[in-house]
């Protein structure tokens, strides 16, 4: 039976700069650093490291995260582009109000699993579909457990992915973490898929 780690990245500098998220890369801020330390801290008192490698995605935040929690667990780090948040084309690199003035206009106020919010970017089931494909190939390629630091929404289609839902079930759900959180995927002894544990937060405690 195996099991999947997935960690959100820690605060990085869009966070606080006003930028907007998906493809901007931008890198961890000081407090973001101490989260990764708290993560890499709290997984080495808890996990045999010899049963896990490490995957994440390319991006700044989420591999800078990576690579403090890989020191404490004596893991490399593998990066996947395949593993990053969704495109959001026009809009990587550019202010939150730039891309809340230039996003495509929406056809429904509901969630549109269709719907491409900027010129050159990707469409939230294109994204689900990367994600299935990328983890598909992850999980067939490695017989160790998983650790996998990547984005918010990434991480949600994870689970998705890890509960075999149907995209259009993704217009009406959704699996919310935080910055810096640890959620937990296992397979039980009746060979199901087990959402194990969503968001914890409790490391980050006392951490300003």
């Amino acid at each position: 039976m195996r099991s999947i780690i997935l960690i959100q990245h820690c605060q990085s500098e869009h966070h606080i700069n006003n930028m907007s998220g998906g493809w901007t890369d931008t890198p961890l801020t000081v407090l973001g650093n101490k989260q990764a330390e708290r993560i890499g801290r709290k997984l080495k008192d808890s996990i045999d490291t010899d049963n896990y490698v490490i995957f994440s995605s390319d991006l700044m935040r989420a591999k800078e995260t990576a690579e403090i929690v890989g020191k404490y667990l004596s893991l490399s780090v593998h990066d996947d582009t395949d593993l990053r948040e969704i495109n959001t084309g026009i809009a990587a690199g550019k202010t939150k109000e730039w891309a809340k003035e230039n996003r495509n206009p929406r056809s429904r106020s509901e969630f549109d699993i269709d719907y491409q919010e900027f010129e050159e970017g990707e469409t939230w089931r294109q994204f689900y579909e990367r994600v299935c494909k990328c983890m598909d190939r992850i999980y067939n390629s490695e017989h160790k457990n998983l650790i996998i630091i990547t984005h918010g929404g990434t991480l949600a289609y994870i689970i998705a992915w890890w509960l075999k839902l149907q995209p259009e079930v993704l217009e009406k759900a959704y699996f919310s973490a935080s910055v810096g959180s640890i959620s937990s995927l296992h397979e039980n002894i009746y060979q199901q898929n087990v959402l194990h544990k969503l968001n914890d937060t409790s490391h980050l405690s006392e951490l300003e």
